[in-house]
């Protein structure tokens, strides 16, 4: 029973560290851009994020809000959209693919994969 007990401890600790790791990872600046549009984030070190959105050279969103990650999961809360497009309050999920120093692959809700750079 002891040795259960331990095992989970120990896993719980693990996954929590992998957490940890992953977040700090993406403290910073990053872009994803494709042919029609282009996304900025910047994660900050105390959980805000701020970012904006770019469609066919015209910017339709531009978003504060806090982020986290949980397991596979980058999770959005947002605070307010300057534009508008975006409730105070509403929730978003992608699920993290891959995370590396210079670059990180989500799936977004719609299936598509997409690839952020680091800018800084």
């Amino acid at each position: 029973m002891k040795w259960a007990l331990i095992l989970t401890c120990c896993l719980i600790a693990s996954c929590a560290g992998v957490e940890t790791s992953n977040r700090n990872l993406l403290v910073g600046e990053w872009r994803y851009a494709d042919r029609t549009q282009s996304c900025h984030y910047a994660f900050k070190t105390d959980g805000t994020f701020t970012g904006e959105v770019i469609q066919r050279r015209k910017l339709v969103s531009k978003f504060k809000g806090r982020w986290a990650v949980k397991g596979d999961a980058l999770l959005y809360t947002y605070l307010g959209d300057a534009l508008g497009r975006i409730p105070a309050g509403a929730k978003d999920r992608d699920k993290l693919i891959t995370i590396e120093k210079d670059s990180f692959l989500i799936e977004a809700a719609d299936g598509s994969h997409r690839r952020y750079l680091r800018i800084q």
